[in-house]
């Protein structure tokens, strides 16, 4: 006989699972600001550089070009246009696409190769770049800690926070740098408005339950914690994880 408990917990459920189908809620917390800044722009094409299976057009819910290194079941497919590239060789031509959008990408780069993925985002943008990747010291500490709880708890390095630790997370100034420079360079002006974005204790919290727990875990996040986002979404007070860079290039005076 199906308890009161159970049938709360089916109809939660069945309210994410339509609510927000496929949704993650740290992807969320770094795609809907981007998305509300689309919509009170009214762009329309979109490139969104390291999108993975669905990156932006999960949480925008409009039609995207979706680049990336490898795109295998697009979760959103009928709102992606697929294309396999380098994010530091893009295959299109000079101010093609309005806007150029890459999350949490960065920082996965070796240094070397962060001014080339920046420089091409410039040189296929023809109005706007933005740009969402974790920054600073802090930022780098908490990311120690939940790798260190993740190899104590799975025996292995975090699939994708190691690569943050051996390269180095950006810095908000050298990147603000990097952005103007380079739209100098391709005789343009970067105007930058930097946004800050998830709170780094709730970060780091969250993640530190991902990287501690099972699948109990996984399924409280999932089901309770993403219930959450019309309030986490505005948790960017204090110390945050990552900033957003949004920049509107425009000619040289």
């Amino acid at each position: 006989m199906q308890t009161l408990k159970d049938a709360l917990r089916k109809r939660c459920k069945g309210y994410i699972d339509s609510r927000y189908p496929n949704w993650n809620l740290d992807a969320a917390l770094r795609y809907l600001p981007i998305a509300e800044h689309l919509n009170r722009s009214d762009m329309n094409q979109v490139l969104d550089v390291g999108s993975g299976g669905a990156g932006l057009s999960l949480y925008w819910g409009r039609k995207t070009i979706a680049l990336d290194l490898s795109i295998t079941a697009p979760l959103a497919a009928s709102l992606t246009v697929p294309v396999i590239a380098s994010a530091t060789a893009l295959p299109f031509r000079d101010r093609s696409i309005e806007v150029i959008v890459s999350a949490d990408v960065l920082e996965h780069l070796p240094r070397s190769d962060r001014t080339r993925m920046l420089s091409e985002m410039i040189r296929v943008s023809s109005s706007q770049v933005i740009l969402a990747a974790p920054c600073g010291r802090r930022a780098h500490m908490a990311e120690v800690d939940v790798e260190r709880i993740y190899r104590e708890k799975k025996g292995a390095p975090h699939p994708w926070l190691r690569e943050h630790l051996a390269h180095g997370l950006p810095d908000e100034a050298e990147v603000q740098e990097s952005l103007r420079s380079l739209a100098r360079q391709d005789c343009r002006m970067a105007r930058i408005q930097v946004q800050k974005n998830t709170n780094l204790r709730l970060w780091h919290w969250v993640f530190r339950c991902y990287s501690g727990g099972g699948p109990r875990t996984s399924h409280f996040i999932r089901y309770y914690l993403l219930a959450l986002i019309p309030l986490f979404r505005h948790l960017n007070w204090g110390e945050t994880y990552r900033k957003i860079f949004f920049v509107r290039l425009q000619p040289l005076p």
